[in-house]
């Protein structure tokens, strides 16, 4: 059984009530529900209702750390600047003055990656940024669910696990939500909370209310 893909999940999760109507396990769900109208949708009953609660109960502790998220990025990645360095370095030795680096080579390094950071500002939108779905992947990636996604030009990227929740034993849930939980914790919520105990008080009630 597997609990990752490299696919994005296309599932809506729900309970069927009385008259044949859908309550979705969040709003999420009912969000992404209502850009299908038209579409043909096919309904796949599950057995028991523990993946509901998982289901609910993830995306309550992430609903609550992203209430909190204020997020920053780099308009220049990490690797991105080391390999400036790393050029402006190189160059410093072919020319036969490892020293030149410390007196220039930093120097010309920094312009390059200021140059680099303000051409891709011009067409940065930060508030566009700023979503639950952005948050749930930068959260899973920090807590280690991820997978390396190799790109034609030789670089990767990180690509979050799509979980599934459908009948995923209690210890692998309690793997992911411990990871992430602990993420969220750091990242905000240690700031809003007393301890973790609290934290967790506000997910099981707010679970009430996606």
């Amino acid at each position: 059984m597997s609990i990752r893909s490299r696919e994005k999940s296309s599932e809506l999760v729900g309970v069927i009530s009385e008259g044949g109507f859908i309550q979705y396990a969040t709003s999420a769900e009912h969000d992404r529900a209502k850009k299908l109208n038209g579409r043909v949708v096919f309904i796949k009953p599950k057995n028991g209702n523990r993946s509901l609660k998982f289901h609910r109960k993830f995306f309550a502790l992430i609903n609550l750390g992203f209430g909190y998220w204020s997020p920053t990025y780099k308009t220049v990645s990490d690797p991105e600047e080391k390999l400036a360095h790393d050029v402006a370095k190189l160059f410093c030795e072919l020319a036969g003055n490892p020293e030149l680096y410390n007196e220039q080579g930093k120097e010309i390094a920094q312009l390059a990656i200021q140059n680099l950071a303000l051409k891709r500002t011009g067409y940065l939108d930060p508030e566009a940024y700023k979503s639950e779905e952005t948050y749930r992947r930068m959260v899973m990636i920090e807590a280690g669910f991820y997978e390396l996604e190799y790109l034609p030009n030789g670089g990767a990227i990180k690509v979050p696990w799509s979980i599934a929740f459908d009948n995923m034993e209690p210890e692998q849930f309690e793997k992911i939500y411990k990871g992430c939980s602990g993420v969220i914790w750091n990242k905000s919520l240690f700031q809003i909370f007393e301890d973790k105990e609290q934290m967790d008080r506000a997910v099981n009630q707010l679970m009430g209310f996606i």
